[in-house]
């Protein structure tokens, strides 16, 4: 008997996992799967800056992508708990902070640990954290010429008079609230000191590097000038002493009784401090510092939570209300060569800007994070967890919100950054605008009917090849939902979709989902990246729509797509058959219970590497399409199912005897079993391939 028969028996006999006995029915093991380029590999994109740490080991480990999703999965689930959030101010662990860190920071950089932001600041009357502010940017607090103190201004006398009217309890907390703050803005300054103010304003200028950055369209040199020159580390630290600042002021006047209406409004040299009371306001967020509001139905206009070009830090709180931020620049948690950060505790909230929003980070970071009620959120483009060599993130963490974008977001890592939208529990509905009529980003993959979304967990990198060299690596771009009955609809590019080098994730930890995405959704990629969904649970619905191809696990050079769908009856529909490698990349779709239907094309069926002559071709100038392996893989486990065109169940569909694909690497495996157990561990990498 042949030893690799031999060996098919034997794994079957000891009853293997069930990915591992699919695998081993194209003669392979996990440890032959994925790649890692080589020096040699001319013509293979090399030399990309603002790759993430993630992305080398994730296309030489391919199952490691579900670990990245489910450990953010698991994060949102853990830190943006309503309990740990909720308890006083004397026990709180920081959850939220953790939360910023965990979802965000960590998954941009590895040299912190997350352990706390180290803030120091005591209980101070804001009179003196304003003066404290003052001096700290070296402006006098009193003004003295010709041997005498000058009448005017008469800064702390002017600064007592108007704080009078902030109630004598909350005081202290906003003045420490302004410290804390005032330790963000040195730390923010110090990631920007060897940076040129001139450069610094060219990026903030630049809000359409969503649209640029993905064939290299229009390049701008201070991205790169910025990102040689900045104090990464710095900038992070800021934006998580900022997170925490507000979350310690929010826990500490929720303590205090309801305030009345009141007014105070201060500018410093770092921007303005507006406090209101419990009345409905209406608020100017223009060239603030530091902005609170007690309660009441608020209007809030402009930057809330948003610095500039010539502003470091930008905070804002909302701690009650039903309240509306408006707005049509960036805004409602954006930073820019900065910071940006909104928290809003409590109330039915709604949403609206026109771009770089609700979460947006460009070479900075901004978080949005609201804590509870049903909210509703607009943004035309990049926001609701975006982000450009930045961090941007969506904190939401109880309601039935809905979200509605027109491209570039929820979810959305762009250059080098981390944009997640994270929402940890209600029935929510997630909308990326497909008429291109409306959003202006029609897509040539589907005759400029559907529009480019680029949103619900995309990472997209600035494919420069085609035109001017300057290739960036994408980001990671995650959304995660940790349970309800969810909606998700989007054009092209979506739910877990990557392109040149950037990763997109879409996790759902349970519920009855509808997923209706398409060209390019559910566990895709095109060009050197990484797509993952991850479904736990629920009965959920498949869906590409128009009939689109390259859809649900489908991966197109040098691409990992891992679809998991963990439990629940499904509906699949797409015309790409599930499971589908193209040009050298790593395609599986696995579902690991219940009773399922499947719809795709006749001339296309369950796990398929499409063969092409390229992969045995070593006449040309470049090999690496015949150094390189590839897999198509469908693994269905358990239940009763459907296929259209009709297939049987208990069926293994494999390359026909007289395929080339074993000769080149290029498997093709689709198995349905009734019955096994799959684990998702990768194998480290033990051999050079």
């Amino acid at each position: 008997m042949r030893p690799f028969i031999l060996a098919l028996l034997l794994v079957s006999i000891a009853g293997a996992d069930a990915l591992d006995d699919a695998l081993a029915k194209a003669g392979i093991e996990r440890k032959d799967l994925g790649w890692r380029p080589r020096g040699y590999w001319n013509r293979f994109p090399e030399d990309i800056p603002y790759k993430l740490r993630h992305c080398d080991d994730c296309l030489a480990e391919p199952l490691s992508i579900v670990n990245v999703a489910r450990t953010l999965g698991n994060s949102e689930r853990t830190l943006l708990d309503p309990e740990a959030l909720a308890k006083p101010a004397e026990k709180s662990d920081g959850s939220l902070y953790k939360a910023a860190f965990a979802l965000g920071v960590e998954r941009k950089i590895g040299s912190f640990r997350g352990y706390s932001a180290n803030l120091t600041a005591k209980d101070t009357d804001i009179v003196e954290a304003l003066l404290a502010v003052q001096e700290d940017a070296g402006r006098p607090v009193k003004m003295v010429t010709f041997g005498q103190e000058s009448p005017y201004p008469a800064y702390r006398k002017d600064l007592e008079a108007a704080a009078a009217a902030i109630p004598a309890a909350a005081r202290p907390i906003l003045g420490r609230l302004v410290l804390n703050a005032l330790d963000a803005h040195h730390w923010a300054a110090l990631a920007l000191r060897n940076v040129p103010l001139e450069k610094r304003a060219a990026v903030c200028a630049r809000l359409d590097l969503g649209v640029e950055n993905t064939d290299a369209l229009d390049y701008e040199p201070a991205v790169d000038d910025v990102a040689r020159a900045w104090d990464e580390p710095s900038m992070w630290y800021a934006g998580l002493k900022s997170v925490e600042a507000l979350d310690e002021a929010r826990l500490a006047l929720a303590k205090l009784p309801a305030a009345g209406a009141f007014a105070f409004d201060w500018k410093t040299p770092y921007g303005w401090v507006r406090v209101r009371g419990s009345g409905d306001d209406v608020i100017d967020a223009s060239e603030s510092f530091v902005l609170v509001d007690l309660g009441g139905k608020d209007t809030w206009r402009g930057p809330a939570g948003a610095n500039d070009a010539l502003r470091q830090i930008a905070l804002a709180l909302d701690l009650a209300g039903d309240d509306t931020y408006e707005a049509e620049g960036p805004a409602q948690g954006a930073g820019l060569c900065g910071i940006g950060v909104l928290v809003d505790a409590a109330g039915n909230d709604t949403y609206r800007s026109g771009e770089c929003s609700q979460g947006f980070g460009q070479l900075g970071m901004g978080v949005l994070a609201d804590l509870s009620g049903k909210d509703s959120y607009f943004v035309k483009y990049q926001g609701q967890g975006a982000a450009i060599l930045g961090v941007g993130e969506l904190l939401e963490v109880e309601g039935d919100d809905t979200y509605t974008l027109w491209c570039h977001g929820q979810g959305y890592g762009a250059v080098g950054g981390v944009g997640v939208l994270a929402d940890r529990a209600g029935n929510d509905a997630y909308l990326a605008v497909r008429d291109p009529a409306v959003t202006e980003r029609a897509s040539y993959h589907s005759e400029l009917k559907v529009s480019v979304s680029e949103a619900q967990g995309c990472g997209m990198g600035r494919r420069g090849d085609g035109a001017d060299g300057h290739s960036w690596a994408g980001g990671l771009g995650a959304l995660l939902d940790a349970s309800g009955n969810d909606t998700y609809t989007a054009g092209n590019w979506c739910m877990g979709t990557g392109y040149w080098f950037g990763t997109g994730v879409l996790w759902d930890g349970g519920g009855n989902d509808e997923y209706r995405g398409g060209v390019w959704s559910e566990a895709t990629g095109a060009h050197f990246c990484i797509g993952a969904f991850v479904d736990e649970a629920g009965d959920d619905k498949h869906i590409a729509t128009d009939a689109a191809v390259n859809a649900i696990g489908f991966a197109h050079d040098f691409t990992v797509a891992i679809f998991v769908d963990a439990a629940g009856n499904d509906v699949y529909e797409s015309a790409s058959g599930p499971g589908t490698s193209i040009n050298r990349s790593v395609a599986m779709l696995l579902d690991l219970g219940g009773d399922d239907s499947y719809t795709m094309a006749a001339t296309n069926r369950p796990g398929m590497a499409v063969f092409d002559e390229k992969f045995r071709d070593r006449t040309g100038g470049s090999t690496y399409f015949a150094d390189a392996s590839s897999l198509g893989l469908f693994l269905d486990v358990g239940g009763t199912d459907r296929y259209s065109p009709e297939r049987g169940n208990n069926s293994t569909w494999l390359d026909a005897p007289d395929s080339p694909n074993p000769s080149v690497r290029n498997w093709s495996v689709g198995v349905y079993r009734a019955d096994g157990t799959v684990t998702l561990d990768p194998i480290p990498e033990k051999r050079p391939r």
